[in-house]
């Protein structure tokens, strides 16, 4: 995907109305009653339709439903694990996981008749995968933008971020992210998905506890409940970033988020429209209360570049596997755009692979993202591979800047589409008989190799799901 074709998280819906919010919680709503007050007094520029709880007798839904006219819905978690012989709702068991997942469906059923553009998870507590169904934001009391070897350090739930936090000796921050789905016990996937806001530092109150004396209360804990003087820290410093911190981004981010101002691109990776209507590469974007947000622009590092190619795969592979059709149909349409992405410049692929996935029945996605195997980041390794070869097949005597001399026609954003043919016809016949000799080489080894390869992926695919779906009966 180009580096301009970035995708809103929340696509416009083409209707003159504020964006429709679903706001799950499953406590006393102190996040949830900051955002229905704000959406009631005009700042916030969408229009909360339900609140969801999952704990109806002790959450603080129906008293916010009442005092801002808003419907309430329902569905009590442990109430639904009783019913089907189970008391305790982690998800550490086949069965439970089972349950969650029809626990997960039922809710649906309730939300999806208010046909809203997303949902809100303001103190909600258990995992789902409604993000599968409905983009969701989740606000958390940890920094998320802070990694170690790749991994979250202030993941997890509830009172663990913020200890951990204290006892770094770091000032706390809430986060805001878009909530992905989870599979397994979902200890893997616990506060993933893009950060689409921070909050400002806010300092620890340590109320009279030294950092030394609470790392030690730490190292002396046997089995949870914890009642002890660091959890105790932890409660109070957890009430004071919720209005310093949770207060502050979430509103925002939800603002921005309705608006369309966040998206991706095929990667993977966040980006946010700022004023003047560009698109930035982003970490996270970091709100104040009383001045303008601050994104903070995306660092490239190896480690990011791997992640990101790790990402992209991803991404194709899940495009791959749940195309529509048969395994025969997927695999023709993956190999010709394979084929057109080894012979045919980086620039016109698209209008080439197209027509000929209608001409030759495969799939038209497969045949469109096969064409990825050549991009401007990819073609500046292959193309010198393929010019190289070609000279060779050619017995030509092109010298070492021909390809060079190539990419920078076909990347030159100022010209057009007829230009760019034009310059490449202007290089010469040794140059653009080196060009497709290589590629049609290239082309002859990988677009069967493609074919073989997505057939089996998908067959194999299709078989994991049909087994997964028997074992659910």
């Amino acid at each position: 995907m180009p580096k301009d074709d970035i995708l809103p998280f929340l696509p416009e819906t083409g209707l003159d109305r504020p964006k429709r919010v679903i706001v799950c919680m499953s406590g006393t709503g102190s996040n949830a009653d900051n955002l229905l007050e704000k959406a009631a007094n005009g700042p916030l520029a969408c229009r909360i339709e339900c609140l969801f709880t999952d704990a109806p007798e002790t959450s603080r839904a129906c008293e916010l439903g009442k005092k801002y006219n808003v419907p309430v819905e329902a569905l009590d978690i442990r109430k639904f694990y009783l019913e089907r012989g189970e008391n305790d709702i982690k998800l550490n068991t086949p069965e439970r996981r089972r349950i969650r997942d029809e626990w997960t469906e039922a809710v649906w059923k309730i939300l999806e008749p208010y046909k809203c553009d997303f949902a809100v998870f303001a103190g909600f507590i258990p995992l789902t995968n409604l993000p599968e169904k409905i983009p969701c934001l989740n606000v958390h009391p940890g920094d998320l933008t802070v990694e170690k070897d790749g991994v979250r350090i202030y993941a997890g739930l509830h009172c663990v971020p913020v200890e951990r936090a204290i006892l770094d000796g770091k000032n706390l921050r809430s986060s805001v992210i878009l909530v992905q789905g989870y599979s397994g016990s979902g200890k893997k996937d616990l506060d993933g998905g893009p950060v689409l806001g921070i909050s400002p530092s806010v300092p620890v109150e340590f109320g009279g506890y030294s950092l030394e004396t609470l790392a030690q209360i730490k190292e002396q804990r046997k089995e949870p409940p914890y009642r002890d003087a660091l959890r105790e820290t932890a409660l109070r410093n957890i009430e004071s970033l919720k209005k310093s911190g949770d207060h502050v981004v979430l509103p925002q981010a939800v603002e921005f988020f309705a608006a369309g101002r966040y998206g991706k691109n095929a990667a993977g990776d966040c980006f946010f429209k700022d004023d003047s209507g560009s698109w930035l590469p982003i970490e996270t974007v970091e709100f104040f209360p009383d001045k303008a947000p601050a994104p903070r622009i995306k660092k490239k590092n190896a480690k990011r570049s791997a992640n990101k190619l790790i990402r992209f795969f991803k991404y194709m592979y899940s495009k791959m596997v749940r195309d529509k059709g048969t395994p025969d149909y997927i695999a023709r349409g993956w190999s010709l755009g394979m084929f057109v992405g080894c012979v045919v410049p980086v620039f016109c692929q698209l209008i080439v692979a197209i027509p000929l996935s209608f001409l030759f029945r495969g799939s038209k996605i497969g045949a469109a993202l096969g064409t990825f195997i050549t991009t401007p980041p990819t073609a500046v390794f292959i193309y010198p591979v393929q010019i190289w070869v070609g000279n060779k097949i050619i017995n030509g005597d092109l010298t070492s800047d021909s390809a060079e001399k190539l990419l920078k026609v076909f990347n030159d954003s100022n010209l057009t589409f007829v230009q760019k043919w034009s310059a490449f016809g202007d290089m010469g016949t040794a140059l653009i008989a080196a060009f497709f000799a290589g590629g049609l080489l290239w082309a002859f080894i990988m677009t069967p190799l493609t074919y073989f390869g997505v057939r089996f992926l998908v067959v194999r695919y299709r078989s994991m799901r049909s087994k997964l779906f028997k074992n659910k009966q």
